[in-house]
């Protein structure tokens, strides 16, 4: 059985009987349509032979069979297209509801998915896949955080290197520091043509004053 009887079943034997039917009557007609044509061919060629032999009655006699013949040959061919144009109606209609019907299925078929799911359990699914989705966006924030490196001291170092550097600053205010540390291994101050030059004189003066104290003590 082919998918088209499997789908819609097998064709309604009056469909076919018609369609048989007018088949068989327009194989008629076409044969009788060709005799006919031929006859009135027949006819002409018999008109002029007479014609030639100076039988003009006998002429005129064939001509007006050739015209039964034609005039009958006209109405063949019209019998023949209102044949073919009922044939071309019943096919179309067939072919119209044969669409219709495998709309109809595939409508049922939809009908039938819809069945397990429904716009409620869509929703659901959505503002699933939303919160997956913001939970991955956390967990990726979190391990990417630079906070891990960037903090390896904590606020209790932060708060011990801040007294040690005030403990350093009054120890240089009362002169109690027997040395200073040795900055020649730091890089210089960089310069360049865009960049303001800063005025120093003050802080190395007092630089200055500072290494003459240490010196001072470590003479005495």
């Amino acid at each position: 059985m082919g998918l088209k009887n499997w789908l819609f079943g097998e064709s309604r034997k009056e469909d076919s009987g018609a369609l048989a039917t007018l088949k068989a009557q327009i194989n008629k007609y076409e044969h009788e349509g060709r005799n006919l044509e031929r006859q009135a061919d027949e006819q002409k060629v018999l008109a002029s032979k007479m014609l030639q032999a100076g039988n003009k009655s006998g002429a005129r006699q064939a001509l007006k069979r050739r015209t039964v013949y034609t005039k009958r040959l006209n109405t063949v061919h019209n019998m023949l297209m209102n044949l073919q144009a009922q044939m071309d109606s019943i096919q179309t209609a067939k072919s119209t509801v044969d669409t219709v019907k495998a709309m109809d299925i595939g409508t049922k078929i939809v009908d039938q998915q819809f069945t397990e799911i429904s716009p409620e359990k869509a929703e659901r699914v959505m503002d699933k896949v939303i919160t997956q989705r913001d939970k991955l966006e956390m967990m990726t924030e979190t391990l990417t955080d630079s906070a891990l490196s960037d903090g390896i001291l904590g606020i209790e170092d932060d708060n011990a290197i801040d007294e040690q550097l005030a403990q350093l600053e009054a120890e240089m205010e009362l002169g109690t520091t027997t040395s200073l540390p040795d900055l020649s291994g730091l890089p210089a101050t960089p310069t360049g043509a865009d960049k303001e030059e800063e005025d120093t004189s003050e802080l190395e003066a007092e630089l200055e004053g500072l290494r003459k104290k240490v010196s001072d003590k470590d003479k005495k």
